[in-house]
């Protein structure tokens, strides 16, 4: 259906006014999301392929299925079309507007260009005009060609999206040409592993690997495929070890963001390949972000700009990522600003939806109910927009267990990584619960596999935490006080390791340092449980736990702290 305005139900879409109504009411659209919806009213009752789908909205850029995904989301948001009775999804094939769509140009003209009506100058009328005015049309023509010069060219190299990467081909250092194929495994399931980052757009395999054995120019790379960063990398082996080494690197200016080596044991390989493409996934995922973040920020000094909401929702991210086991909150006002610009937001709802779940959980909230309220308002918006968005299913289940969900919760944790099991809290999260329900030998199976996988980790501290609860549980409290020791001392303003440390340290008989430790405790400004009281609160109601938590508390009542 060829037209500018179209109706169906109680909306009304005007493209030429680039406007969506419910009756009187206008209803927001992201521009993707509004281009997509007239695609898919222009052609109701078709199915339209993704491929189709990505190719009309996102032409000349590699994108991924996600941010189709989102485009949907945010549509059927729009429309309230939970049901999915208008745009419904054709499992492994597309999308279908299935709606009744009519042409509404009828019910009100869209006005002419304004300059319609005028005749189109003579030879003779051009030969009238006076010297000057033969000069300014000429100067006229010039720019206007000038200016579509300057469009072809930018459509030709589009500029850079955020987080748009390239994996260039991991090179393979040794002489036996044999073992490439591991290089080249590296190279293809980072690339599919990347691909699941939250907004990122990742060059195909099959175009990377054309630079393949080749010398590179980033400059030109970036240029020519429209990407921001570039990783590049080399594998190896051994008679029985296997060290990677990876560069992340910025292709507008060709200088190196981070850098690491690390060496894995090649008994098993397969298991080595997963734990390769996992490790690095998991620190380009906070490294790639923290990049993007620092490059917004210098480009809108520079350029006397402000940011978009995407921007700060990244620099939110990079920041909190930073401060995690912390309950305070200073970054976090920049991820409420970005839903000032952007309701929609799904980075800035998932960061806000985590903070005020895990400061429940960490018995730092003084208004429990009020913070879950709003975390779940935030967290089942996000799920709405972007049900593949592996953060959101997390802060789900950091959500759930406040809620004393808590086997709800390990399910949504389990689905984080099912969609990206390179994600690390998704770890942390699951010894978590599993600590939750009184199994300290599970709880630490899953400290040990987030361990395993970032052991440069910003949660370090959180997974030295749950070793030392692991082990204080059972009451191997010497064990649980050397790991509580190392995860003070990696985070030693936090407060959620500081009060397990004052318990344990005086129920083995450290009563000086105990109460010197508590005074330490009930110092800092993020402390907000400072009574026995207000630890009172237990997320999942098993014999076991309370028998835990009762002993927990008699520690912190040794070394002094105030029953009210």
């Amino acid at each position: 259906m060829a037209t500018d305005r179209y109706r169906f139900g109680p909306f009304m879409l005007d493209a030429s006014r680039a406007s969506l109504h419910r009756g009187d009411a206008e209803i927001k659209l992201r521009p993707r999301s509004f281009a997509l919806l007239q695609h898919l009213l222009s052609h109701a009752g078709r199915l339209l392929t993704k491929d189709e789908l990505l190719s009309a909205l996102w032409p000349g850029v590699v994108v991924t299925e996600d941010s189709l995904t989102r485009c949907i989301s945010e549509v059927r948001a729009a429309l309230g079309d939970d049901a999915q009775t208008l745009i419904k999804t054709v499992p492994r094939r597309g999308y279908l507007f299935a709606g009744a769509v009519t042409d509404a140009g009828h019910d009100t003209p869209v006005p002419p260009p304004a300059d319609a009506a005028l005749p189109t100058p003579t030879v003779a009328a051009n030969r009238r005009r006076s010297p000057l005015a033969r000069w300014l049309a000429f100067t006229g023509a010039v720019l206007i060609g000038l200016a579509l010069w300057v469009f072809t060219t930018t459509q030709r190299h589009p500029a850079p999206r955020r987080l748009s990467l390239i994996v260039l081909p991991f090179a393979s250092l040794g002489r036996d040409a044999k073992q490439d194929y591991l290089a080249d495994i590296v190279t293809d399931d980072l690339t599919i592993a990347l691909s699941r980052l939250h907004g990122a757009t990742v060059i195909a395999t099959a175009s990377a690997v054309t630079f393949k054995g080749k010398p590179v120019d980033l400059r030109q790379i970036g240029t020519e495929l429209a990407v921001r960063y570039a990783l590049q990398g080399s594998v190896q082996r051994t008679a029985d070890r296997v060290r990677i080494s990876a560069r992340l690197m910025d292709t507008q200016t060709a200088s190196s963001l981070w850098a690491d080596q690390f060496d894995l044991d090649r008994a098993d390989l397969l298991k080595t390949q997963d734990a390769i493409v996992t490790r690095l996934a998991n620190a380009l995922d906070a490294e790639l972000v923290i990049a993007e973040s620092n490059r917004s920020s210098r480009e809108s000094v520079n350029t006397h700009t402000t940011l978009d909401a995407e921007d700060l929702a990244m620099q939110c991210d990079a920041a909190a990522g930073l401060q995690q086991g912390e309950s305070g909150a200073p970054s976090y006002d920049l991820c409420e600003q970005a839903l000032q610009l952007d309701p929609g937001n799904v980075r800035a709802l998932v960061r806000l939806a985590l903070y005020y779940g895990d400061r429940v959980e960490r018995m730092q909230s003084l208004d429990p109910k009020a913070d879950l309220a709003r975390a779940r308002g935030w967290v089942t918006q996000a799920l709405r927009m972007a049900p593949r968005y592996c953060a959101a299913h997390c802060a789900d289940a950091v959500v759930l267990a406040g809620e004393h969900r808590v086997r709800d919760a390990i399910t949504a944790a389990e689905h984080c990584l099912a969609l990206n099991p390179s994600h690390a809290c998704g770890y942390r999260i699951l010894a978590t619960f599993h600590f939750f329900l009184a199994e300290p030998q599970r709880s630490l199976a899953w400290v040990d596999r987030g361990m395993r996988l970032s052991p440069r980790d910003h949660q370090m501290a959180a997974f030295l935490l749950f070793k030392g609860w692991g082990h204080f549980m059972p009451g191997q409290d010497a064990e649980a006080l050397t790991w509580l020791r190392q995860a003070a001392a990696a985070s030693p303003d936090s407060p959620s390791i500081l009060a397990p440390l004052v318990s344990v340290l005086a129920l083995t008989a450290h009563d000086e340092e105990a109460q010197a430790m508590l005074a330490r405790y009930l110092s800092l400004k993020r402390t907000r449980s400072r009574t026995l009281a207000q630890w009172d609160r237990q997320p999942d109601s098993n014999p076991a736990f309370a028998q835990f938590a009762e002993r927990f508390k008699s520690g912190l009542r040794r070394a002094g702290m105030p029953e009210h």
